[in-house]
């Protein structure tokens, strides 16, 4: 009996040590600015131009809804990308910061733009100052268009770099 209540009381106790330290959910602290990407948020499978699956992304809202973390997880050479993305309520921009499996790092900022989400950043490279600018657009069948462009002179001209369709799957 004495076992009994030995091992009653370490099941219960560990229950309890348990309960206690997991983390509880962070509060919503979001405002609707910070709603304005929401139509990113959920789990999608990403084609090219050409129609082919180029990889899967996946937007998650997290740190009470003021944050948004995209994984990219692309089809062979493609790799995998981390963006951290966020509302900025001073200048009432949006600023992303996305890193990529080969050490390519890029910021940017932007704004709604009608429906659209844009955002430029600029990459520095030894000999030239390249710039981006990603437009999102949702489309009335919920899917997104992606348009990344470039320009190497400051922003008079673009060239394609990346046309894709994002295409809702299940979570």
């Amino acid at each position: 009996m004495i076992r009994f209540a030995r091992f009653a009381f370490l099941v219960l106790g560990s229950a309890a040590v348990l309960v206690a330290a997991e983390p509880s959910p962070t509060p919503s602290r979001s405002t609707p600015e910070q709603s304005q990407f929401d139509f990113v948020v959920g789990n999608w499978l990403v084609r090219d131009s050409s129609g082919h699956v180029v990889g899967t992304t996946t937007f998650s809202k997290e740190y009470g809804g003021c944050v948004l973390i995209e994984r990219w997880r692309g089809v062979g050479p493609a790799g995998e990308g981390l963006g951290v993305i966020g509302y900025r309520p001073a200048s009432k921009t949006w600023h992303r910061d996305f890193i990529d499996h080969g050490g390519f790092v890029l910021a940017f900022d932007g704004q709604r733009d009608g429906a659209a989400m844009v955002m430029t950043g600029k990459e520095y490279q030894p000999d030239v100052v390249r710039m981006h600018r990603v437009t999102w657009t949702p489309r009335s069948n919920g899917s997104i268009e992606e348009r990344w462009q470039t320009s190497t002179d400051e922003g008079r001209s673009w060239d394609m770099h990346f046309y894709g369709l994002l295409e809702r799957i299940a979570e």
